[in-house]
């Protein structure tokens, strides 16, 4: 392929002109585009001449010998004579044009000349079968809807296969890879199965503030902002809990939010800065209720959107094993945990040895060490790999999280759970703390935290101890990752490969002159 050197102007972020390459597919385009133009044919018309009837429906309920009109992307072009055959392509669907010289004359020359890979048109015609068997449209007459200036990156059904590549043209990649379709398409059917299930308890749908003066309701290290009219720092959200906290307090007693959240942390095939999660908030509850809930809602999803409750799952070592979905789900303590999964009897160990272990594995605890924290992150190192069926993990110790009610039965832990499945945490949940006082007492600890370098701590938050003076009824709240739902309903252990734009780093872009 030849290719054309131009020259661009300086854009606002480079320091030189910059010279790039474009491709004589790309000129090719632009002269036939302007070659349309002075025939008097609008390539981008505003609407099209017919009833459209999509690919789909056609696809669908085939009615052999109507005459129909439909419309969508032209993916492939074989000639073979007088005789031509287009593959449209509208919806995930695809359908095959017959373009005949007795049918339309002049225009069969026209059409392949210049129309190309990815041009948009409207075609009318009669439904038959072709001797192979071919769903097909016998075309009568079509129009140029929309003209395509970039080749498509691949042939459909082979799409494209560089990761960043793909990630970094999604638009392509959904269009040309049938399963990354069907995986976003799943995604979105998954969440609004959590929604109609929850609707289905009596949960009301709220939303929360994006932006917040005090980040809080996980341990993150957040985003900042400024809003200039008011001329302060503000904040992205880690969490909606302690806004979704105040509806209880006002007396919605089922309150859920789907949403955006925003973690300035790392970005790997298990982390993006901004993901989804879905946090539910449920009054005369405790942690016992939100597990029940937790897992009767990711059974009715996946019974809903995949017809049943095994998944296949890649897990960490390479290993594809089978997933049971149906509850329930196996309970465990964190201590059981490590008995059994790594033979550690956390209770035996001293603060001296739990430090060595956090060296041996690279720990670092900023803030200063905690026995509690230190514990979880020696889970989270050890244990968590090895929860591939569906598991709950409760009863941390209680420097953990501020947020979350003391253990009736052991105040050295809170009643909290953590779902794993595939080796992957799920969700997170707490029987909530009500108790104003003890809520004060737990973010001073935490803004001690804060102000001795551990950038994952709590801010004090003044307004939020406020509404909680004013009452709150015990309350159970859980908070899934939809996107990791997501990983394991479609059998992916990248996040990237389920959220639709995952966060990459941006390469330097031009402005073309002229």
């Amino acid at each position: 392929m030849k290719e054309k050197l131009i020259y661009f102007k300086r854009f606002r972020y480079t320091k030189k002109p910059t010279v790039v390459l474009l491709n004589e597919e790309f000129i090719n385009r632009m002269e036939k585009l302007k070659a349309i133009k002075e025939q008097g044919i609008n390539p981008y018309p505003h609407y099209t001449d017919h009833v459209i009837t999509p690919i789909k429906e056609i696809v669908k309920w085939p009615r052999v010998g109507a005459i129909v009109s439909t419309a969508g992307r032209i993916i492939a072009t074989r000639r073979h004579g007088k005789i031509a055959f287009v593959d449209l392509l509208d919806d995930g669907y695809k359908i095959q044009l017959v373009l005949r010289v007795d049918n339309i004359g002049d225009k069969f020359e026209w059409f392949l000349k210049y129309l190309d890979e990815g041009d948009f048109v409207e075609a009318t015609g009669r439904i038959f079968y072709t001797k192979k068997g071919e769903l097909s449209i016998d075309v009568s007459e079509f129009k140029l809807l929309s003209k395509s200036l970039r080749e498509l990156p691949g042939k459909y059904g082979r799409g494209m296969k560089d990761p960043e590549v793909r990630y970094r043209n999604r638009h392509m990649d959904i269009l040309l890879n049938p399963r990354v379709r069907w995986i976003f398409e799943t995604r979105f059917k998954i969440i609004q199965e959590m929604r109609r299930f929850l609707w289905s308890k009596g949960f009301v749908e709220v939303d929360t503030p994006i932006l917040q003066p005090v980040y809080g309701g996980a341990a993150a290290r957040p985003f900042t902002t400024k809003i200039w009219a008011i001329d302060e720092e503000w904040y992205l959200r880690i969490s909606p809990e302690l806004y979704l906290k105040r509806y209880i307090i006002a007396g919605f007693n089922k309150v859920f939010e789907i949403g955006k959240q925003f973690r300035n942390e790392d970005i790997d095939v298990r982390h993006n800065p901004e993901f989804t999660m879905m946090e539910i908030y449920e009054a005369y509850a405790d942690y016992n209720d939100m597990m029940k809930l937790t897992e009767e809602l990711i059974h009715h999803v996946a019974r809903s959107v995949l017809g049943k409750t095994t998944v296949k799952f890649l897990v960490v070592d390479s290993e594809i094993v089978t997933i049971n979905l149906e509850p329930p789900y196996r309970r465990l303590t964190m201590k059981e945990a490590f008995k059994e999964y790594v033979n550690i009897d956390v209770d035996s160990l001293s603060d001296n040895e739990i430090k060595e272990m956090l060296s041996q594995h690279n720990i670092i605890l900023k803030g200063g060490y905690v026995r509690g924290l230190a514990i979880a992150k020696l889970f989270d190192k050890l244990v968590e790999k090895h929860l591939v069926q569906p598991t709950f993990i409760i009863d941390h110790p209680k420097e953990t999280t501020p947020l979350c009610k003391l253990h009736r039965k052991d105040p050295s832990l809170i009643e909290r759970f953590e779902l794993y499945i595939g080796g992957l945490e799920i969700a997170n949940a707490y029987t909530e703390l009500n108790d104003p006082i003890l809520q004060r007492k737990f973010f001073k600890e935490e803004e001690e935290r804060l102000r001795k370098g551990d950038e994952e701590a709590h801010p004090y938050d003044w307004e939020f101890i406020e509404a909680l003076e004013y009452g709150m009824p015990p309350t159970g709240g859980v908070g899934i990752g939809v996107d990791r739902v997501v990983m394991i309903m479609v059998g992916t252990n990248s996040l990237k490969e389920v959220i639709p734009f995952p966060i990459l780093k941006r390469k330097i872009k031009v402005e073309q002159e002229g």
